[in-house]
């Protein structure tokens, strides 16, 4: 999972803590994004190391059934892959040929479903059960929540989540966070595609073709 997910810099505002906070904004994003048929949309990602001094940096591509399953896509030509079927998440290593099998529950995938709205935990109220929020912030047309884990598996792999909305469009444009282990990696999504047809082979691949780990 740790080579999957190089992402964008950190977003240049953080939130600050408050008794209140207003959560509309976040609210309207997650259920509109679990209302569309599918989503294709290109993204840029960042993920940085304590144990490196320059960010590692890629491009790719995400198809995305709401809820039931998703091809995340790095590099051109690609170069990781990551899918979800409905059952387990598969992570592809396409110029070595391997392949990983995770449960959908596993600490190692959870936060990218999340990123993708996928399971209990990625709805508002789910979130709100998992998740503590410890500060809110909007400038200009962008709002901004930091989501800190309340307890276990998320707790011991991430730090904290920032979810950024553009609130015109309630798109969840930039998403990013921290790693136990120092690291920081976040994605900046494009403007999507919404509710075109994406064929159901996109969701699979030749297990065959793979070695195994």
């Amino acid at each position: 999972m740790s080579r999957l997910l190089p992402m964008l810099s950190l977003i240049c505002f953080l939130p600050v803590a408050s008794a209140q906070h207003d959560l509309a904004p976040l609210r309207q994003a997650l259920a509109k994004q679990s209302g569309h048929k599918t989503v294709s949309v290109k993204l840029r990602q960042e993920r940085r190391l304590p144990s490196l001094t320059e960010p590692i940096k890629n491009t790719g591509h995400l198809w995305l059934v709401p809820g039931k399953a998703f091809r995340w896509q790095l590099g051109e030509p690609p170069a990781q892959s990551a899918i979800y079927d409905g059952k387990s998440v598969y992570i592809l290593d396409e110029k070595k040929k391997s392949a990983v099998r995770h449960d959908a529950d596993s600490r190692k995938v959870k936060p990218l479903l999340l990123t993708l709205g996928i399971g209990e935990d990625a709805s508002f109220e789910g979130l709100m059960k998992a998740f503590t929020v410890s500060g809110v912030t909007q400038k200009n047309d962008r709002y901004v929540a930091v989501l800190v884990p309340k307890k276990g598996k998320l707790k011991r792999v991430m730090q904290h989540m920032t979810l950024q909305v553009n609130l015109k469009t309630s798109f969840m444009e930039r998403i990013s966070w921290a790693q136990k282990d120092g690291t920081v990696v976040t994605t900046e999504f494009f403007p999507p595609v919404i509710n075109q047809a994406i064929p159901s082979s996109r969701f699979t691949f030749d297990t065959k073709a793979y070695t195994w780990e």
